[in-house]
């Protein structure tokens, strides 16, 4: 009886990849470097290795550890078997990861030197292995995972601070992999830096966007992202870089502190945040040569729309149009879908939307619900699509703040202070038991803006409603693991201040 053919999705890219490829560089820590067809054997060897250790097909398996060679190995093992992994950040507390546990009941915790103190919490929940005591496997014949069957989880934080693990599907990241490789087009001479870490879903997308494109992923941490970044950027010989709000912010203080060309650097991304328009402006006074692709996306879709650099004068407000073979629109408050250029909840219809929450049916029917008999994901952020299809963004739906009698978005004031001069960051938060809002930022050069002239040139473009009570200057503003703005430790400074 002949074989069932495999589902050409991720379980099978980096084996194809290595076939094309098999001498072209795939992964690249600035200690080793492991080509497509070596990466592929010693991802065989790790496969071999987890079902030494009892993991089998539907079997969910965590990895909490900093960013490192074997990561990357690890996911492609994992997916060949069938396994349903999750990366955590190496920054997860123990109660953090009890959580986890408690809701996923994994069968294998893999840990390394940094986040060994986390083995404590796993006891006598899960058994526990250490990366740097992998072992040499024969894998037996490779699962074949279906379109619709899990392959990882990604756990972000709920509304009630739980943790909840948004399901990915074989065939959602075999959608919409190429439908981001079709915008991006990475080339088989680029080296991405990935700089986030694993964890974050984004940096996770990069080795699978390598597999397409026969590029090489430069694996490094986020600790990166320091005075040598540019220096790092330039003898990596880095041609994309993937990145949040907070890196680029970072890296353009840098570079008008101190110039540097960096002409092999020929392609930025952002995700995470709204990258504002004053912030492009700038990245490509400094790197003419880069194309800049604002971006909008969830974990529960991956990527909802993309702006090509040759349409953001046309549309320089906009995080571009939906990804190809998906649907983006606005409804109101009744689920119904808004005319075109109306404001209302951001929603997306397509092959890429996850089948929902682990083992949370309720959340995940009130997050994904039907229009019009179609499947929809209910984003719970702000936003209108144009005629065109082009999407603006207005406002993630928990950062809205109410501020004398108005609702506004921090983002605004955000943006309005990184067009004044000297300012390199901001971040804007509310001291609810006071009602005072503060805005905090970053200075590039020196001496730093005084608040006063601040807070008078926001008066020149910003509502009196909108106007913080209190500017601060910091050396740099707080982050989340994924390397974010960290809102909520933004709104715990503002109350002791």
């Amino acid at each position: 009886m002949p074989a069932t053919p495999r589902f050409p999705g991720p379980a099978t890219w980096l084996e194809q990849a290595a076939a094309r490829w098999p001498d072209r560089p795939l992964l690249d820590d600035g200690a080793t470097m492991l080509s497509y067809a070596e990466a592929m054997r010693r991802s065989n060897s790790l496969a071999g290795w987890l079902q030494d250790l009892g993991l089998r097909a539907g079997d969910r398996l965590l990895i909490a550890a900093p960013n490192r060679l074997e990561l990357p190995l690890l996911v492609f093992a994992a997916l060949r078997l069938g396994a349903i992994f999750s990366l955590l950040p190496s920054q997860l507390q123990p109660a953090g990861l009890v959580k986890i546990l408690d809701q996923c009941t994994p069968s294998l915790l893999l840990l390394d030197a940094a986040t060994e103190p986390l083995a404590v919490a796993a006891e006598g929940r899960c058994p526990v292995a250490r990366l740097d005591r992998a072992g040499i496997g024969e894998p037996s014949l490779p699962a074949n995972p279906g379109a619709d069957d899990p392959a990882f989880l990604v756990f972000t934080s709920g509304s009630t601070g739980t943790p909840r693990g948004v399901i990915l599907s074989h065939g959602n990241v075999a959608f919409v992999t190429p439908a981001i490789q079709a915008r991006l087009q990475y080339h088989e001479q680029d080296r991405i830096a990935v700089l986030l870490p694993l964890a974050f879903d984004y940096a996770l997308y990069q080795l699978f966007l390598a597999c397409l494109s026969g590029a090489c992923v430069v694996l490094g941490r986020p600790e990166l992202v320091g005075p040598g970044l540019p220096q790092w950027l330039e003898q990596q010989r880095i041609r994309v870089l993937p990145g949040v709000p907070t890196l680029f912010a970072a890296l353009l203080r840098l570079l008008e502190h101190r110039p540097r060309d960096l002409p092999e650097l020929r392609l930025l991304s952002n995700t995470g945040d709204r990258l504002p328009p004053a912030q492009i402006g700038r990245l490509q006074a400094r790197l003419p040569q880069a194309r800049i692709f604002p971006m909008y996306g969830l974990t529960e879709c991956k990527r909802v729309s993309i702006l090509l650099p040759e349409e953001r004068t046309a549309h320089p407000d906009s995080v571009g149009r939906a990804l190809d073979g998906t649907r983006i629109f606005a409804v109101d408050a009744d689920d119904r879908p808004l005319p075109p250029g109306s404001s209302g909840e951001i929603a997306v219809q397509g092959p890429h939307l996850s089948p929902g929450y682990w083992h949370a049916p309720e959340e995940t029917a009130a997050r994904f619900r039907p229009v019009d008999g179609v499947r929809t994901l209910f984003t719970g952020d702000r936003g209108s699509v144009d005629a065109a299809g082009f999407l603006t963004f207005e406002a993630r739906a928990d950062f809205l703040i109410k501020h004398r009698g108005t609702r506004l978005n921090p983002a605004e004031v955000e943006e309005a202070a990184l067009a004044l001069p000297g300012v390199s960051a901001a971040g804007c938060a509310k001291d609810e038991a006071r009602d005072l809002l503060h805005l905090f930022l970053t200075a590039r050069g020196d001496p730093a803006p005084e608040p006063a002239a601040v807070l008078a040139g926001l008066a020149a473009v910003l509502e009196r409603s909108k106007l913080p009570d209190r500017v601060h200057v910091l050396t740099e503003l707080p982050r989340t693991a994924n390397q974010k703005l960290d809102r909520k430790a933004l709104r715990a400074l503002a109350a002791t201040l």
